[in-house]
């Protein structure tokens, strides 16, 4: 099932939870994203998780344009992956919609008053994320060869939130910068001591502190400094 699935399972799935999530109350909203997320619990192996045991391939009329197994090719079809996957995302920021949805963010009741139907600009945006989310997932199972159900916890999407907030709210530069970050401090505090999570944790509330922008705030935050002095 995975990973030759996975891409094609996360092109339905936020579809279905956002048509659901469309006819029930606020209130209640989650509840379709549980039910989906139990449903393909179950097709991905359950807790037992599932073994993928190959690369993924990518083969055109019996040509073979790129061979996964390869360790540097996999790397650039991660990288190639990431570079579309922000210009898509950049285009998307300089578009109607994409202005539209800056608007919700500052101000959703004006937005509504204007006559936007703020509820489908935001569902298309949860689709849209839900899709990303999903080649995240593709390359996580033909990377590592196994998917478990933790991935699927709340330690995950806390890891991403630390990820945003630590590279900066609000840029496309910033995710890339934090989630950077985020790994590579985490393989430094963990060689320090095992309890590490003390001082990243720690290092996050002082970064926090000392750079309301996060990490991609610094540089313009540095030019400040040097025009003012």
């Amino acid at each position: 099932f995975l990973p030759k699935g996975d891409l094609p399972m996360s092109d339905i799935t936020p579809e279905r939870i956002a048509a659901a999530a469309e006819r029930i109350r606020p209130h209640i909203r989650r509840t379709p994203v549980m039910t989906v997320a139990m449903a393909d619990f179950g097709l991905a192996g359950g807790s037992d998780g599932a073994y993928v045991y190959f690369k993924p391939d990518f083969a055109i009329a019996g040509w073979q344009w790129i061979d996964l197994e390869k360790a540097d090719s996999f790397y650039w079809f991660v990288l190639g992956a990431l570079v579309l996957a922000l210009g898509s995302l950049a285009l998307l920021l300089r578009s109607r919609f994409g202005h539209a949805l800056v608007g919700i963010k500052h101000n959703e009741q004006r937005m509504r008053a204007a006559g936007y139907s703020t509820l489908l600009y935001k569902l298309a945006a949860f689709v849209v994320a839900g899709k990303l989310a999903g080649l995240a997932g593709f390359l996580y199972a033909a990377q590592y060869g196994f998917v478990t159900p933790e991935i699927l916890s709340w330690h995950y999407s806390g890891n991403a939130l630390v990820m945003i907030i630590l590279g900066g709210l609000g840029s496309l530069g910033g995710a890339v910068t934090g989630a950077f970050a985020f790994v590579l401090l985490s393989e430094v505090f963990s060689a320090l001591t095992k309890h590490w999570q003390l001082l990243f944790g720690g290092f996050i509330i002082v970064a926090v502190a000392l750079l309301p922008q996060g990490l991609a705030g610094l540089w313009s935050r540095l030019q400040q400094r040097k025009e003012a002095a």
